[in-house]
């Protein structure tokens, strides 16, 4: 055997390294994107179910108050709660929605230690 030939064995070994460490990371990266998709899913139905709960909470309270002071000023406070709502949440969306995606982000992209998950 000689030195050409164990050249030639390096390449191809070589070769199949880069291959398998190749698809170990589309797999990391599959394995990561499928997690975020699934926790995105998970949050939007959440949040939809808490959504329509609020709903439905408001609907009773404006109810409740139409027989108290009367339907108009009534619906003039829930608009303002929806209104106080939709502020806290604008204000808190990139705690809530940005965080989220960049941590997972970061974990898709780091660079995994032998014998860890990369967590």
């Amino acid at each position: 055997m000689g030195v050409t030939e164990n050249f030639r064995n390096l390449s191809k070994d070589a070769q199949e390294y880069l291959k398998r460490s190749v698809d170990d990371v589309k797999m990391t990266v599959i394995e990561e994107l499928s997690v975020m998709v699934g926790d995105l899913i998970a949050s939007m139905a959440l949040f939809l179910i808490l959504f329509v709960a609020f709903l439905f909470i408001l609907v009773g309270a404006v109810a409740a108050l139409a027989l108290l002071i009367g339907f108009v000023p009534s619906m003039v406070v829930a608009g303002c709660v929806l209104a106080v709502v939709a502020f806290v949440l604008h204000t808190q969306r990139a705690r809530i929605f940005t965080n989220a995606i960049v941590k997972h982000l970061c974990r898709i992209l780091s660079v995994r230690k032998e014998g860890g998950d990369g967590k």
